[in-house]
């Protein structure tokens, strides 16, 4: 990942304004942009298209436009369009319709010679207007007030109500700067700031009709990141504990974070949790099948006599767990009913609780939007979860198509899935850790070890969850980070759970010398087949638990980081 510094240089270098073709304006209001292969556009598009992909929704982000100095007809700072606006798009960005998200290429230029990290600011306000799209805000594309000038922008302040703007505003702040924070920028650590520079580049009164005052539009920032940093290391703690099989403790914090912030993954999350609870609570040999949400079914189809030690296999409890995942799983899709993933999740849980034909609707729901939205992998565990249906019901026939198109897109659950109704034994997997033997080196971070004592002080101050008796007791979790890592220590009754992790930018090696950035062969090599593979939204983490350590491995195939960590 570039450093903050990269985009800083590249405008710096970038000091003219690149002469472009353009088609001549059509209506009153055409928006001009530089074209892609511009630098300043490449940066603007690299930060815009990181947390695009960070908020994960199934739709299609808007255009990037970003908006050339000089442009005589111009908005201000940043602003959104939806497609159903009469505005033209000129040049290379195609119809209208499709709607866009603009941005000043003179903002660039303002954030690159101020003391502002560029990278921040610019993604705190791509992210603004990315939430106002993603959340469904319409027309509310206001970044600094941004339409004020027009009439339309007129009429629609006039017919907002002021607690309409500050809603809308604050989610955009909230939602913007999180997802921000999930594609590796800081959003809301730059954000005052950043309201204080394009309040004075932009000369904007600090009072504007309907809309925040400047002090109290810098108020909502900074609230939004108040409450962001309260809940990343609870979103962290939650990611961490589903990655050490926590299951029932991890699902405690995603339920949560629902409650707090009531987004489509959240839900999902904490339905994933629950259902991987629910698969510990299964007799040995009941579960003939690989569910997509399962991260251990390999070893449990190839060790004899699977079970989950200490844990008792009750099917009330079972059935109860499992129901609250579909509660989840639904709630999710209310927020986004194109939200593929949770279809699938939500087809395999009424797989497990016997409802064979609500299953293959909602599979064949979630492989038309995977088609259209093109998540492969999405419409391969659709494919392998409408396979377990159709074998559970009988149709051996349908589950062998299925499993064998699902296997075609790559799939190591359809190929497992296969062989078992095939009655084969699963072919077995690489040895897991095979060189762990031989070399006992320990893997630390940053100088930090998972059984480093921690430091408690004014900097790690606890979140805590109360219990609701023996079977749930009270849950604190603590966080600390420095310059490239972080860390969280986790306190349920008496277990402690443990783990320390790369940040941005850490420059440190692995105790077998893999860095950030290096390609997963060269991991490999240095640590041999991981134990379980585990799929997150931007990366798989490979987990090698005899060590204590996983990695996480990015669509390019390359480390994106690493954790250490030990679990009571």
């Amino acid at each position: 990942m570039r450093k903050m510094t990269d985009i800083s240089s590249c405008l710096r270098r970038v000091a003219a304004v690149v002469a472009i073709s353009l088609l001549s304006a059509t209506t009153a209001h055409c928006v001009e942009s530089l074209p892609s292969d511009n630098p300043k556009y490449q940066v603007v598009k690299r930060i815009y298209d990181n947390i695009a992909k960070a908020f994960g929704d199934g739709r299609q982000p808007p255009r990037l436009v970003v908006v050339p100095k000089g442009t005589p007809e111009r908005m201000i700072v940043a602003w959104s369009m939806s497609g159903s606006e009469d505005v033209g798009i000129t040049g290379t960005l195609g119809d209208a319709q499709e709607g866009y998200i603009a941005v000043e290429e003179q903002v660039l230029d303002l954030f690159a010679r101020s003391e502002v990290d560029p990278e921040g600011a610019v993604a705190f306000i791509v992210g603004h207007e990315l939430a106002h799209f993603y959340l469904r805000h319409g027309w509310a594309g206001d970044f600094g007030n941004s339409f004020a000038s027009l009439d339309m922008g007129k009429k629609m302040l006039k017919a907002a109500s002021y607690d309409d703007v500050i809603r809308r505003e604050t989610e955009a702040d909230y939602f913007g700067g999180f997802y921000g924070y999930l594609a590796g920028y800081d959003t809301m650590g730059s954000a005052p700031r950043t309201i204080d520079l394009l309040y004075a580049q932009y000369q904007l009164p600090d009072k504007i009709a309907n809309y925040p005052a400047r002090l109290e539009r810098k108020a909502i920032a900074e609230r939004a990141g108040t409450n962001l940093r309260k809940l990343i290391p609870v979103f962290e703690g939650a990611n961490r504990l589903l990655l050490l099989g926590k299951y029932q403790e991890s699902a405690r914090l995603y339920d949560y974070l629902a409650r707090v912030f009531p987004s489509r993954e959240m839900f999902n999350n904490a339905g994933v949790a629950h259902a991987l609870q629910a698969l510990r609570l299964f007799r040995p040999g009941t579960l003939s099948f690989c569910y997509p949400f399962e991260f251990d079914a390999e070893t449990r189809l190839h060790v004899k006599g699977w079970k989950a030690k200490g844990i008792d296999l009750d099917a009330p409890q079972r059935t109860a767990l499992l129901r609250q995942a579909a509660e989840a799983f639904d709630k999710a899709l209310q927020r986004d009913r194109d939200y593929a993933v949770a279809k699938v999740n939500l087809a395999a849980v009424d797989a497990l609780l016997g409802d064979d034909d609500t299953a293959i609707v909602l599979a064949n729901q979630a492989m038309e939007l995977a088609k259209k939205q093109g998540e492969q992998p999405t419409l391969a565990n659709a494919l392998v979860v409408r396979g377990i249906a159709y074998a559970a019901g009988g149709n051996r026939e349908r589950a062998l198509v299925d499993f064998a198109a699902a296997g075609n897109s790559g799939s190591r659950l359809a190929a497992l899935n296969l062989a078992q109704l095939g009655g084969e034994k699963p072919a077995p997997a690489a040895e897991p850790e095979q060189r762990e033997a031989s070399a006992p080196d320990e893997e630390v971070i940053a100088g930090l070890s998972a059984r480093s004592p921690f430091l408690k002080d004014k900097d790690a101050a606890p979140f805590t969850l109360q219990g609701s008796g023996a079977a749930e007791p009270p849950m604190t979790l603590y966080f600390r980070s420095g310059a490239g890592w972080d860390r969280t220590l986790t306190l349920v009754g008496t277990r402690l759970s443990s783990v320390v992790a790369t940040a941005k930018g850490y420059a440190g090696k692995s105790a077998r010398g893999v860095a950030i950035g290096d390609p997963l062969p060269f991991m490999l090599e240095k640590y041999g087949p991981a134990a379980a593979l585990v799929p997150a939204r931007q990366v798989t983490w490979h987990l090698y638990p005899k060590k204590g350590l996983a990695f996480a491995v990015d669509p390019d195939q390359k480390v994106a980081g690493w954790l250490v960590y030990s679990a009571e």
